[in-house]
């Protein structure tokens, strides 16, 4: 592996690489799986080069740093033409060394806290298809948009979530997309009403008035409302398996960190189902 995509291959434009991508976002991953500094990286690249008597001067830790930060790290879900029921739901991953004290009180001093997590998980598999990552000051609601519009090459039977997407531009949107939402009314929510006074014909009025009925744990019994359970799985994953924090300082490494534990993720998640279908 290394003496085939250690070495760059020439580009026409610009300052040569000595060092593929490719072996770049194989130190990023040994960096995320096991902690690493970018130093240890460099004294890794050395032994490779090292061990394989390569003709190719090694980088320093801040080179591989900025390669790293240039990355194109893209979520790319296995292909299907089933139809796919998705949970959506957030959560928040912690950045190292920010006390919650001195951030309040000094907030335009120092980055935020935290960063949000968007996830869209097909609730068959487990599979991550879509993630946005936010600061934590972005709203649900507003990311679940974007995430509609990235899953438009999957064929969306129901969209999963909690009372957050309770909005009428998420219904919309998914409802955009040929699926189904899934969201539990707010408690204090009421009939949408056309001009005249009629009921309007929507998903929500008629969850609405089956929980007036019948109450909300019936509604998410016969719904299959607790499939959206998955979506907390593939959080606890990510913060189990990993970290609930982050190490890396800038927005855009965070982000870069955070799609590169998903495609572990996603990555592990595979070899579990076909060692589970060989059983």
């Amino acid at each position: 592996m290394a003496s085939k995509n250690l070495i760059a291959k020439r580009s026409k434009r610009g300052r040569p690489k000595t060092i593929s991508d490719e072996f770049i976002r194989y130190l990023f991953r040994l960096k995320v799986l096991f902690s690493f500094g970018y130093r240890q990286l460099e004294g890794i690249l050395k032994c490779v080069i090292s061990e394989y008597n390569l003709d190719v001067n090694p980088i320093s830790y801040s080179q591989i740093c900025r390669r790293v930060k240039k990355l194109k790290l893209n979520i790319k879900p296995k292909k299907t033409d089933e139809e796919l029921s998705i949970a959506i739901d957030s959560t928040g991953l912690k950045i190292k060394g920010q006390g919650e004290w001195r951030r309040i009180k000094h907030i335009e001093k120092y980055r935020s806290g935290w960063i949000k997590v968007h996830l869209a998980v097909n609730d068959k598999t487990g599979e991550i298809l879509v993630v946005e990552i936010t600061t934590e000051r972005k709203t649900d609601a507003s990311q679940l948009l974007k995430m509609m519009k990235k899953l438009k090459p999957f064929n969306i039977n129901q969209v999963y979530a909690d009372g957050a997407y309770d909005q009428t531009k998420c219904r919309e949107a998914i409802c955009a997309a040929g699926a189904v939402p899934l969201i539990p009314p707010r408690k204090n929510a009421r009939l949408k009403k056309g001009k005249n006074g009629e009921l309007v014909d929507s998903y929500r009025n008629d969850d609405i008035l089956y929980i007036w009925e019948l109450g909300a744990a019936a509604w998410k019994q016969d719904l299959g409302y607790h499939r959206r359970n998955l979506s907390e799985t593939a959080m606890m994953r990510l913060k189990h398996f990993f970290s609930e924090r982050l190490s890396s300082i800038s927005f855009k490494m965070q982000k870069q960190e955070v799609l590169m534990r998903i495609q572990i993720l996603n990555e592990l998640n595979a070899v579990k189902l076909k060692v589970a279908a060989n059983q």
